[in-house]
């Protein structure tokens, strides 16, 4: 099967980049993006306004799904090394699943992929990010963007079970 076939064809759209074992979760948290679409919307479409926010927006319903949220290694020790100063935005222990939100940072992809690489305990890596990034003065398909970026490493993503981009 390949990655072409391993995407949504509505609302919210998501792509698997790598996948061996499919995530547990992908469902679940595609039904907590898609009833929080108007409020993620907002955030994506308001120039200065940050990850966080959209973090707080998704707070609630990803704690009832069992997600821990800001996980660094003083909150559970094997996430990364000792010495390593990561967090994850959101970590489910069970089922080694790390969600990292983001807003519209292209460099904060990249660190965030370095995290699900270096971690032990993470098999399968989500990143949350605006289907259309507004910035003051320009709009970017940001969502498609990041697929361009991001579809021809799948070297990289070698450790982890799979990684999955969803737009909000």
């Amino acid at each position: 099967m390949g990655i072409e076939e391993l995407c949504s064809p509505g609302y919210p759209p998501w792509r698997y980049l790598c996948r061996r074992r499919s995530n547990v979760y992908l469902e679940s948290l595609c039904e907590v993006v898609s009833a929080r679409r108007a409020e993620l919307a907002a955030i994506a479409a308001t120039p200065f306004r940050k990850s966080v926010e959209a973090e707080r927006v998704l707070l609630g319903a990803m704690q009832e799904l069992g997600f821990w949220h800001s996980v660094t290694n003083r909150k559970y020790g094997p996430l990364f090394a000792r010495g390593l100063n990561f967090e994850v935005d959101f970590y489910h222990p069970d089922f080694q699943v790390a969600v990292e939100v983001e807003k519209g940072e292209v460099s904060n992809i990249w660190k965030n992929i370095c995290k699900f690489v270096e971690s032990p305990v993470i098999t399968h890596g989500v990143i949350l990010v605006p289907v259309v990034r507004q910035g003051q003065t320009t709009s970017s398909e940001f969502y498609q963007n990041t697929l361009r970026r991001l579809g021809a490493i799948e070297k990289v993503f070698s450790p982890l079970d799979s990684v999955v981009i969803i737009g909000y």
